[in-house]
């Protein structure tokens, strides 16, 4: 008896891994699919993977042509890292971000952009709702420059 309740406590933990395996590796792919249209600056084809009418980054067609622009220039410049590099977020109780996938483009200082440090973020809904992917962002910080100048000062001359 004991060793049966053993074998299928093992069978479940096994066969529910397995489905933790492929809920995150179908995702993968799709999101494989979707940075390869950010790379080659496809606003349109993003819609083939992507779940309609959540983000406005996606659903409205000129804010989507500005997003994978920006993300087209991001990766155009650094180059995007090895799927191994991804930080893989999965979370199976979470009812609306189930898994989020951060694709690290840039740390460090950019002169040309100004630029401090580069994401792109993808979120995914449980099955239930979609495969595809839910929300997308560009995740950037920026070194920020005054405004306004301060006056320069000539400490040279004398005052008569």
């Amino acid at each position: 008896m004991r060793q049966t309740i053993s074998f299928l406590l093992v069978l479940t933990m096994l066969t529910s891994c397995k489905g933790q395996d492929s809920f995150v590796e179908t995702r993968l792919k799709t999101a494989d699919k979707f940075v390869e249209c950010l790379k080659n600056n496809a606003s349109d084809k993003i819609l083939d993977y992507s779940y309609p009418d959540v983000d406005d980054k996606i659903s409205d067609k000129e804010s989507r042509e500005f997003y994978v622009n920006k993300a087209f220039k991001f990766i155009k410049k650094f180059g995007l890292p090895k799927q191994d590099k991804w930080i893989i977020k999965y979370e199976p109780q979470n009812n609306f971000e189930r898994l989020v996938i951060t694709i690290p483009l840039f740390k460090g200082y950019d002169t040309v952009f100004n630029l401090l440090r580069a994401d792109i973020v993808l979120t995914f809904p449980p099955p239930q709702i979609s495969d595809k992917i839910y929300t997308y962002n560009i995740d950037d910080d920026y070194k920020m420059k005054p405004l306004i100048a301060p006056p320069l000062i000539d400490t040279t001359k004398r005052k008569e």
